[in-house]
């Protein structure tokens, strides 16, 4: 049997992506059922569906290094691989805003918007700072899909927190 051959012209498209967010322990209580009541710290869990696009996967690289010798520079590798770098992931923000709203939410649990503190709200007590860090991470998974919605690659971004929200 031989390999299905492409046409050149299968391309990946920048809107074929779906989101997969596990929110993280800080935030798993915090579900009611008026989505639009944006006076409280809870927030509806049907929000949470993200219509994402663009590329997202981090960029990688392992940097060159320059040898000089003599009146000559060559590159070398440098064997070593940088931090990854965060990963933008753009979403269509919906009509009432309520897939932003989470986003906000679990942005300003990191450091409250008003106070300008961590935990300000103390929800996870006087635990080790290993402990408050995990409960404001998550796992991510985003697929990449073919015309027919297929899932053809998988990219999981494990223990990640939000570190910006822009519209």
């Amino acid at each position: 049997m031989s390999a299905l051959q492409q046409s050149i012209l299968n391309k990946n498209r920048k809107d074929k992506f779906l989101l997969v967010l596990t929110l993280p322990s800080i935030l798993k209580d915090r579900n009611k059922i008026d989505a639009n009541d944006r006076a409280s710290e809870f927030f509806s869990l049907d929000s949470i569906q993200y219509s994402i696009y663009g590329t997202v996967v981090p960029a990688i690289s392992i940097p060159d290094i320059d040898v000089s010798y003599g009146a000559q520079v060559s590159k070398v590798t440098s064997y070593a691989r940088p931090a990854w770098t965060s990963v933008t992931v753009n979403f269509t923000v919906d009509n009432s805003y309520n897939n932003w709203w989470v986003l906000w939410y679990w942005l300003d649990l990191i450091n409250n918007s008003t106070e300008g503190t961590f935990n300000y709200n103390n929800l996870i007590g006087t635990d080790s700072i290993a402990k408050k860090t995990t409960q404001y991470q998550s796992n991510i998974t985003v697929y990449g899909l073919d015309e027919y919605n297929n899932k053809k690659i998988k990219f999981d971004y494990l223990h990640s927190f939000i570190n910006g929200l822009w519209i």
